[in-house]
C-alpha cells in the first residue's frame, strides 16, 4: 500500500530492532544471528512476508541452537525489554504491506513467531511483554490495512463520480448542440438552391454525423466499469444550457428549483434533461410567442420536472418531442428510468409536460 520502496522510516526500524538486540543480554554468536534478524526490516515493504518468516526463523532458531549447543548460543536474558526485537515491526509488516494475499499468508508467519516467543517456559514476563507487543502491533496493522483500503475505495469512488459526471456532460450538453448543428445543416441542404452550398451543408451534417458517433464512443468509454445509471447519485444535470436556447430562438424561459437539491441517479438525471429538452423544442415549434417555464421540484425521495408554457396555439401541438422520438417513446423512456411523465393541456391555450423522478 505504501510502495515498495524502503524509506527512511524503515531504516529506523531497523536501528530500533538492532538497538534493543544488546541489552537482551545476547552475545557471541546469538548476538550476530538476532542483529541480522533486524536487518531485513529494510525489505519489510518489498517482501512483508519475507521478512516475517525470517525473522519467525530466528525467533525459533535462538531456542532451538540453545538446547543443542548451550555453550555457544545463549538464551535472552529475563529482564530483556522485547524479544525478537524485530518481531513488532515484521508482524506489522505482514499485516499492511501483504494486505492483499490470503489470510493464511497472512497470518502464518506471525502465529510461528507468537509460537517461538511462547517456548520462553522460564522467562514468562519477557514471553508476556513480547506476546503483547506483537498483538499491538498486529492490531495497528490491521486497522492500518483497512484505513487504506478505506481510503482507496473512496478514491475510486471519486473516480468514477466524475467519469459518470463527464459522460453525462457529453451526453447531455455536447451532444445535444452538435444534433442542432447536423439539424440545421441537413435543413439548409434540402432548402438551398445552389449546388454548392447544399454540398457544404451536407459536408457539415456528415461531419457532424461522425462528431455524434465519436461522442458516443467517448461516453461508452467513460461509463466502461461504472455501469449505467450508477446510483452513488449525481448532481442534476445543468438546464441553463437549454433556457439560454430557448431565449435565443425567442421562447423566453423562466427556470425555477424549488426545494434543497438531491442527488440522483445518471440515468434519472439524462432522462430529465431530455424531458426538458424535448418539452421546449415542442414550445418553440408549436407554439411561438408563447412564454414558458420550467419548475425543478425537489421532495423526499422524488424530484419533479414541470416544463409549461402559456399562450400560443395548442391546436398546433403534436405528439413529437423532436426528430425520432414520440411522446409514447418519450413516456417510455421516463418509465425505464423509475418515473412516470404526464401531458395535458391545462385549458389556457398552453401546455403542461410532467415527470416525475425518485432521487438517489
Amino acid at each position: 500500500m505504501d510502495g515498495a520502496r524502503a524509506r527512511p522510516i524503515d531504516a529506523v526500524a531497523v536501528l530500533v530492532a538492532a538497538g534493543l538486540t544488546p541489552p537482551a543480554g545476547y552475545t557471541g554468536a546469538t548476538l550476530v544471528i538476532v542483529s541480522a534478524g533486524a536487518l531485513p526490516l529494510l525489505w519489510m515493504r518489498r517482501a512483508p512476508l519475507a521478512v516475517a518468516w525470517i525473522c519467525a526463523g530466528v525467533a525459533l532458531a535462538v531456542p532451538v541452537l540453545g538446547l543443542v549447543a548451550p555453550s555457544v548460543i545463549a538464551p535472552p536474558a529475563a529482564d530483556a525489554l522485547l524479544w525478537p526485537p524485530a518481531a513488532p515491526f515484521a508482524a506489522y509488516g505482514a499485516m499492511v504491506f501483504a494486505a492483499e494475499r490470503r489470510p493464511l499468508h497472512r497470518w502464518m508467519p506471525v502465529i510461528v513467531l507468537a509460537f517461538a516467543v511462547l517456548t520462553l517456559p522460564d522467562r514468562l514476563p519477557l514471553a508476556g511483554r513480547s506476546g503483547a507487543v506483537i498483538a499491538i502491533a498486529v492490531t495497528y496493522g490491521l486497522y492500518v490495512a483497512v484505513r487504506e483500503r478505506l481510503r482507496a475505495e473512496l478514491a475510486e469512488r471519486s473516480e468514477r463520480i466524475e467519469r459518470e459526471r463527464l459522460a453525462g456532460e457529453l451526453h447531455d450538453v455536447v451532444t445535444h448542440r452538435v444534433s442542432r448543428i447536423v439539424l440545421q445543416a441537413g435543413v439548409l441542404a434540402l432548402s438551398a438552391g445552389d449546388d454548392r452550398a447544399r454540398a457544404a451543408a451536407e459536408d457539415i451534417r456528415a461531419i457532424g454525423c461522425d462528431t455524434l458517433d465519436e461522442l458516443r464512443h467517448m461516453v461508452a468509454l467513460l461509463r466502461r466499469g461504472t455501469g449505467e445509471g450508477f446510483d452513488l447519485g449525481l448532481p442534476m444535470p445543468d438546464l441553463r444550457p437549454l433556457v439560454i436556447d430557448s431565449a435565443r430562438d425567442g421562447v423566453p424561459v423562466e427556470l425555477v428549483v424549488d426545494g434543497p437539491p438531491a442527488p440522483v441517479s445518471g440515468m434519472v438525471g439524462r432522462t430529465a434533461y431530455v424531458v426538458v429538452e424535448a418539452a421546449l423544442a415542442n414550445v418553440r415549434k408549436h407554439a411561438p410567442g408563447a412564454e414558458a417555464r420550467v419548475l425543478v421540484r425537489y421532495a423526499p425521495g422524488t424530484v419533479r420536472i414541470v416544463v409549461r408554457n402559456t399562450g400560443g396555439s395548442p391546436d398546433a401541438w403534436v405528439p413529437v418531442t423532436g426528430p425520432g422520438m414520440g411522446l409514447a417513446e418519450l413516456r417510455t423512456r421516463v418509465e425505464l428510468a423509475g418515473g412516470t411523465l404526464v401531458c395535458r393541456s391545462p385549458g389556457d391555450g398552453g401546455f403542461r409536460v410532467e415527470a416525475t423522478f425518485p432521487t438517489a
